[in-house]
């Protein structure tokens, strides 16, 4: 199985979502009153799996998703699931951030579940946010490659493509892009040969090394999400690159359900 969770997992409608997702807040707004907002994250997580066993349920905490294919594998970790079925992030932060909801997003899918909740205790009072979404495992594997404007500039360049599509096929889109990346630097050769520091000029000064992940000597790869105005994206790595000695990078952007792939030359 690609993907592997240290627990079962079962699918709740709505309605029984909201009924375990009231209770946990409910006891959330319990060890706020009594505690303030002023502990540690890993603190709140604790007590509250604490009283929801208490209370009755079944808790999972740091429940681990392992993402693998062949012999790669990278590993997630959810703060608590509840029942099952309902994943709960538990936070200490000023304010919570798309961020925090595209993380949750992210354990959604790696579970095939479409609910889930964000519990913030470092505000004056708990702050909730709910995680949803409809797409299963089977709409994230439907996506369409753009590729009008790719150039095959080298071998490596077809596999880079190659890849990508193998395991979009495997896990399906809207993951942590970082995965992806991750993945592909494995399947390439792993980091001690992909990864590597780049000079950066300023007219002729080298202002300083940037890392960069490299397909060959002169031809960089990078990996974006980039929904709104991807073609200021392209605008801003098209500057970079002409401060390099790359002859080219070979930009993959993963834009919900449409996978664009692009040569930006210098």
């Amino acid at each position: 199985m690609p993907i592997q969770t240290s627990s079962p997992i079962q699918v709740l409608d709505q309605e029984s979502f909201h009924r375990v997702e009231r209770r946990v807040t409910g006891i959330a707004f319990e060890i706020h009153n009594e505690f303030g907002r002023y502990l540690d994250e890993r603190l709140y997580q604790r007590e509250l799996t604490r009283r929801l066993r208490e209370a009755g349920f079944d808790v999972e905490p740091e429940l681990r998703m392992a993402v693998s294919l062949e012999d790669f594998r990278k590993d997630y970790y959810a703060d608590l699931l509840v029942s099952q079925g309902v994943i709960i992030e538990t936070k200490a932060v000023e304010a919570l951030s798309p961020a925090h909801k595209g993380q949750t997003l992210n354990y959604l899918f790696l579970c095939g579940l479409y609910h889930g909740a964000l519990l913030n205790f470092r505000t004056e009072r708990v702050q909730r946010e709910f995680v949803s979404t409809r797409l299963t495992p089977e709409h994230r594997r439907q996506f369409s490659i753009i590729d009008q404007e790719w150039k095959p500039l080298s071998p490596e360049c077809n596999r880079l493509g190659q890849l990508l599509s193998w395991l979009l096929r495997e896990w399906g889109a809207f993951l942590d892009p970082l995965l992806y990346r991750d993945a592909l630097t494995h399947f390439l050769g792993g980091e001690n040969q992909i990864v590597r520091e780049i000079d950066v000029q300023s007219g002729s000064t080298i202002i300083g090394t940037q890392t960069m992940r490299l397909l060959t000597d002169e031809i960089a790869f990078s990996l974006t999400t980039a929904t709104h105005r991807p073609r200021a994206v392209f605008e801003h790595q098209q500057r970079f690159l002409r401060h390099t000695p790359l002859r080219a990078i070979q930009w993959i952007n993963l834009n919900h359900h449409q996978i664009e792939f692009r040569t930006i030359e210098r």
